[in-house]
């Protein structure tokens, strides 16, 4: 049996649901399985990372659960908020310029976040919409220039400016080696100086 190679679609759908959603037993059995296929080298610690947890311990499943808590949603004062505005602030505020910077880039596009509890500038949002572009290329090959020309766009105008910040807070807070390699990835994955991820955007 041929062993399938995750795409970059897919890759970008990993991430963001990583962020998005909450580490239960049910989200961790889906990543498991996507990350079984023949991963790219910078997801490596991921997939190790995942593997590693035991499912069946309750205790461990709950420790995840209470970091993705404490790392993105509260009460407390978060220690790695993931939304670019607080990053690119200066009052480190949320629904600041970038918030309405990233909404008029989605709708330009024709594109938009429909889920009204997460935030366009929501790092896990950013990277569905790069996700959305490269699901468009593969259905609509004409239109490879144009949606990779946007997705340069959107990540030189905002996702470089702050993630690489936001996943070195990340990966110097989390105590789990999953969040830990999940926010390494996520820096790899979107570094300009990676040459093998800009030639996925060209």
């Amino acid at each position: 049996m041929s062993i399938m190679t995750l795409g970059f679609p897919e890759v970008l759908n990993l991430l963001s649901s990583m962020y998005l959603c909450k580490p239960t037993k049910e989200a961790l059995e889906n990543w498991k399985i996507l990350l079984s296929e023949n991963v790219p080298d910078f997801l490596l610690d991921l997939k190790n990372a995942v593997d590693s947890i035991n499912l069946d311990s309750e205790q461990e499943v709950e420790d995840l659960l209470w970091e993705y808590t404490r790392l993105f949603i509260g009460p407390y004062k978060l220690p790695c908020p993931p939304w670019e505005s607080v990053y690119t602030s200066p009052k480190k505020l949320m629904m600041q310029d970038a918030y309405d910077e990233v909404l008029d880039f989605y709708s330009g596009t024709g594109l938009a976040v429909n889920n009204p509890d997460i935030m366009p500038d929501h790092i896990g949002a950013e990277l569905n919409f790069l996700a959305v572009l490269f699901q468009k290329i593969d259905r609509e090959p004409e239109k490879m220039s144009y949606c990779t020309n946007i997705a340069i766009r959107f990540l030189d105008e905002h996702i470089i400016k702050w993630v690489p910040e936001f996943t070195q807070d990340m990966e110097d807070i989390a105590d789990s080696s999953f969040y830990k390699a999940l926010a390494k990835a996520t820096r790899d994955f979107i570094n300009p100086e990676n040459a093998d991820i800009i030639q996925k955007f060209v």
